[in-house]
């Protein structure tokens, strides 16, 4: 009885946060372990289009994935607004940074830009920043206790962080801010999921 109950209470859950979670948490670990080595946190451009033409296939596919992690993240943001009855005006924000996004993303998968910085600022600077506004919005749209209030602030704080850092050219601090965001932010669309099923 207690796990037929148990599987009709996560039945219950909400797909677009879990989702969210489970294709972004996918695609932090792409990044870690198939794309940074081609992104500018290596110095070298010569070493990264090296990277890229012999791991084609892998930085494709990845890239592929962070478009999904877009989309999986708009559809989180518009099921967080309508749970919170939040303006649409967040979740508008977010879709322009999803159109900055997969032009960077489409840039990355068909022309290998990996020597200009165009394409890792776009989807860092402006997507990342345009999709951390949103959640700020978001969150300060809703009720919270003060440990709710203290993780979305060092959530929010690190996409702050990830935004600047990148702007700034300084890309391992942006890559520690991108950690640190997908560890607090993909724990969070499944305790959303829980708290406003």
């Amino acid at each position: 009885m207690c796990v037929a109950s148990a599987i009709a209470w996560v039945r219950d859950l909400p797909a677009a946060p879990l989702v969210c979670a489970a294709v972004n948490f996918t695609a932090a670990f792409v990044m870690a372990f198939v794309l940074a080595p081609a992104t500018p946190i290596v110095a070298d451009p010569a070493e990264r289009f090296a990277y890229v033409q012999s791991h084609l296939l892998a930085w494709r596919l990845g890239w592929a994935v962070w478009i999904a992690a877009a989309l999986s993240l708009l559809w989180f943001y518009a099921w967080w607004r309508g749970r919170i009855g939040a303006p649409y005006v967040p979740v508008v924000i977010a879709a322009i940074g999803f159109v900055a996004d997969a032009t960077a993303e489409f840039t990355l998968i068909y022309y290998l830009v990996t020597t200009a910085t165009f394409a890792f600022d776009l989807t860092g600077v402006v997507a990342n920043g345009l999709y951390t506004i949103c959640g700020i919005w978001l969150t300060l749209a809703m009720r919270l206790n003060t440990r709710e209030r203290i993780w979305t602030a060092l959530m929010w704080a690190a996409g702050i962080t990830l935004s600047v850092a990148t702007l700034a050219g300084l890309y391992l601090l942006a890559a520690i801010a991108t950690a640190v965001l997908f560890a607090l932010f993909c724990p969070w669309c499944v305790y959303l999921a829980v708290k406003l099923r």
